[in-house]
């Protein structure tokens, strides 16, 4: 028997519509996927169904395209764990970070049934006590609990706002090329989760330094889905409407202290799936074929290598 969420009618009729889902079809999906996986040696992974219609779904049904997400989802995790993967969400420092409130993603999606909106408040860790490598370690594992649970974010995507206001140029040579250059590529090739729009949101002049590095890393599809407000709420709304930012902004999506407490109790449920996550990843030892040459990809400090991303 299927152990997915039954969506409701809205997002069931997006999925079948924009996702190319057919649900009759899904065990069948399910099915060949899991055996794909099941053949790779180099392979360990979490194969629960809800965990792997995420990337039939962020795959749009290819499942050709489905694989090589999913091996690249488990392949940089364990080849740049500080990064990628955190097991113990005890950790001090860890909690402090989702504590300071750096990531939100708000109650309400975008237009009450669209994408899920994430809030994203960079500067906030101050540079000189947190590594960046600590602030993304937070991200992706609140992406990850995001995949399992959120069928608003799977199915329709999300909008980024960034709020910038704190960034310091510490902050801004901390995030070398070679960093930058991984969170692309683990973010647009490893995550099934879509990227509908990003906004840019509150940003000192120090910020252009940063953009300039990261903006032609992005795919070509994300740089055109990158927006700039210079400051400017009004321009901003356009885009996300203030009554879907939180009420510290004005609006009416939550308060940042409310979302902070779901978070952190969210991540004590997750305590012992974090934990488990440590069997799984890859062993290229077993690996049969080529891996993608990531070192030589990201290239060394200064270097500043293209991207090949879809």
């Amino acid at each position: 028997m299927l152990q997915i969420r039954p969506l409701n009618e809205d997002l069931q009729t997006k999925a079948n519509e924009e996702l190319n889902e057919v649900p009759k079809r899904i065990p069948e999906e399910l099915n060949a996927f899991r055996t794909w996986i099941q053949q790779q040696s180099h392979l360990r992974a979490n194969t629960e169904d809800q965990f792997l219609i995420a990337f039939l779904r962020g795959c749009k049904y290819s499942l050709e395209k489905a694989k090589g997400k999913f091996d690249t989802y488990y392949t940089l995790k364990s080849k740049f764990p500080t990064m990628f993967t955190e097991t113990n969400v005890d950790n001090e420092r860890f909690r402090e970070v989702v504590r300071m409130g750096t990531f939100l993603y708000l109650p309400t999606p975008l237009h009450d049934n669209g994408p899920r909106i994430l809030l994203f408040r960079n500067g906030l860790p101050p540079a000189e006590k947190y590594k960046v490598e600590d602030v993304w370690a937070v991200f992706h594992v609140l992406q990850d609990i995001l995949m399992l649970e959120d069928d608003y974010a799977v199915i329709n995507g999300l909008v980024m706002v960034g709020d910038f206001r704190e960034f310091t140029l510490a902050h801004v040579l901390q995030n070398t090329p070679i960093l930058i250059r991984k969170w692309v590529t683990y973010n647009y090739e490893a995550m099934p989760m879509r990227v509908k729009s990003t906004h840019i949101a509150f940003a000192p002049k120090v910020f252009d330094t940063l953009y300039n590095i990261g903006r032609p890393m992005l795919p070509l599809k994300q740089q055109k889905r990158l927006f700039a407000h210079n400051n400017k709420l009004e321009s901003l709304t356009q885009h996300v409407p203030l009554k879907y930012l939180p009420k510290e902004y004005g609006g009416e999506n939550g308060t940042i202290p409310e979302i902070i407490d779901v978070w952190d109790k969210k991540l004590d449920q997750y305590r012992d799936y974090f934990k488990k996550s440590a069997e799984w990843g890859t062993d290229e030892k077993l690996r049969i074929g080529k891996i993608k040459d990531y070192d030589n990809m990201f290239g060394s400090e200064g270097s500043f290598k293209k991207l090949e991303v879809d």
